[in-house]
């Protein structure tokens, strides 16, 4: 499977209710806000991107911007998984989608080839960030054949909304990244760490 028909999505319609404001809008190191520079690393391997968000902000920072289109998230705050199952409904010719999450600023170009590398020497099983201790499935490369959409809508029909019980039913590959770029940033607390981290 070519990566020509791989695409990116950047999950955030978070409530980012520890950070008490929109961690996707936090300024960036690098500049612009962490939403932006997350487009930005995905649009520099000439991915397109579609970012699922119930945020009108989050439309108003990306309009116009060549590439990435914005899918709202009808009903918000169900969580990732729920994000993914409306994406996947909503473009059911798309063959595989490499997801990204809004909370991991520290992420690079250099990941996601990471990623897509050995994705590619198995297109039929799912690529899975690991950081060497645990999972971190929010980061990924997850095809769309039958057997994955169909286990992600038997999953949610029955209510159940966790990502790591998704991965009991489909085939994946763990793949071993740098734990620092994997980090998640949840609270105010986290953010002296993000400065450092640069």
């Amino acid at each position: 499977m070519p990566t020509g028909e791989l695409r990116a999505c950047v999950l955030s319609g978070g409530a980012s209710r520890r950070m008490g404001r929109d961690k996707a809008l936090l300024p960036h190191p690098n500049g612009g806000v962490w939403l932006s520079e997350l487009v930005n690393q995905l649009r520099s391997l000439s991915l397109p991107v579609v970012v699922v968000s119930g945020h009108n902000s989050h439309q108003q920072l990306l309009q116009g911007q060549a590439g990435v289109a914005l899918l709202d998230e009808q009903p918000a705050g169900l969580g990732p998984l729920h994000a993914l199952g409306q994406l996947v409904a909503a473009e059911p010719q798309q063959e595989a989608w490499l997801v990204v999450p809004v909370d991991m600023p520290l992420l690079s170009a250099a990941v996601f080839q990471r990623l897509i590398q050995v994705w590619k020497l198995d297109p039929h099983q799912a690529a899975v960030a690991a950081d060497g201790q645990r999972l971190q499935p929010l980061l990924g490369i997850y095809p769309t054949s039958e057997l994955f959409t169909a286990s992600l809508r038997q999953q949610l029909s029955e209510g159940n909304r966790r990502w790591m019980h998704w991965l009991e039913r489909i085939p994946y590959r763990p793949v071993l990244l740098a734990a620092d770029q994997l980090r998640n940033f949840n609270a105010v607390s986290d953010l002296a760490a993000l400065s450092d981290a640069r």
